[in-house]
């Protein structure tokens, strides 16, 4: 009897199956990188920069400017930059944009510098001449306009408005370094400070200078202005606020022991009397951030003064000095 065999069909190997699926995918893969290749040289361009190519990859994107016959770049990975604005202006007063709605009579930037370990202020005169923006009293845009830097508040339909214009100014006159968290206080903020300082047994020692249009120099600290106020009721009332920011500065930065219960009972404390762009919880993680961190002198520009047409009194920030400043602090 013939032997009849029955050829039966091997079938696939899961290893199998995966090995032929590699294999078409490199071909298919050879074949459009063979495509594009000879495209490119048809129409005479140069290969595109491969997938995998690091070049660039970790160039900062942040601001840079020239000085010293060298370039300088932002030090976007080392530097958290908090605006701090009061504002004369009650909560309880109505939003008006122009000259009559609130002004920014104090302005500090303060920085947090993490390679450095460092917390930084930099006190800037509400009286300094830059570039601010303008909006008509209906709030449409009308240009930029060198005029006194504590006027940029004054602009904008809603108090986020009037901080956006304040730290764009603020921004642009310090080399267009990013402000990555603004809190903007009105008067009421005081007492708020008051009763809060005085419970965490931080009482600001009083300032008891005359604010002037001369230099008056202050414990690590250069006042150039005589913050628009010629009676000496505002000056003390200007001095009393800056020694309670300065306090508050110094309890929410360091000094300390439980820096995030007190950062959160500051935070508490100043609701209803401030605006700002960032939450609660980011300003407490970025004071557990700066825990041991040194806190340095409050640093102002250096500049000269002069009185406007109007007889008000106008502060120049000397451009040099401005830039080494910048160059020192912020850039690298």
């Amino acid at each position: 009897m013939a032997n009849y065999h029955r050829h039966r069909r091997r079938r696939l190997t899961g290893t199998t199956v995966i090995l032929i699926l590699i294999g078409a995918a490199l071909i298919y893969a050879g074949i459009l990188l063979g495509i594009r290749l000879i495209g490119n040289r048809l129409e005479g361009t140069e290969a595109v920069e491969p997938v995998g190519s690091l070049e660039g990859r970790f160039v900062s994107n942040g601001p840079t400017m020239q000085y010293a016959g060298r370039d300088w770049t932002y030090r976007k990975r080392d530097l958290t930059n908090i605006l701090l604005i009061s504002v004369d202006w009650q909560e309880s007063e109505a939003i008006v944009s122009g000259t009559d709605a609130g002004q920014a009579d104090l302005l500090y930037l303060i920085t947090i510098d993490k390679k450095n370990k460092t917390v930084s202020t930099l006190r800037l005169d509400r009286n300094t001449v830059t570039d601010i923006r303008i909006y008509s009293p209906l709030g449409e845009y009308t240009g930029i306009r060198k005029t006194r830097l504590g006027l940029s508040h004054t602009y904008g339909a809603t108090a986020a408005e009037n901080c956006d214009n304040t730290v764009w100014a603020v921004s642009n006159l310090l080399g267009n370094i990013p402000v990555d968290g603004y809190l903007a206080l009105d008067t009421g903020a005081i007492a708020a400070l008051k009763n809060a300082l005085g419970k965490a047994g931080a009482t600001p020692e009083e300032d008891t200078s005359t604010l002037d249009a001369q230099t008056t120099t202050g414990a690590g600290l250069t006042l150039h202005t005589q913050q628009g106020r010629d009676d000496e009721a505002d000056a003390s009332s200007t001095r009393q606020q800056h020694s309670l920011i300065q306090a508050a500065v110094g309890m929410f930065f360091q000094g300390v022991s439980d820096r995030m219960s007190a950062a959160g009972k500051l935070f508490e404390a100043l609701t209803g009397h401030m605006t700002t762009n960032r939450q609660r919880a980011w300003f407490i993680n970025k004071a557990y951030e700066c825990r041991d961190y040194r806190q340095l002198e409050t640093k102002s520009l250096a500049g000269s003064h002069s009185l406007s047409a109007d007889g008000i009194t106008e502060f120049h920030p000397d451009a040099d000095a401005l830039n080494a400043l910048l160059t020192a602090c912020f850039f690298e």
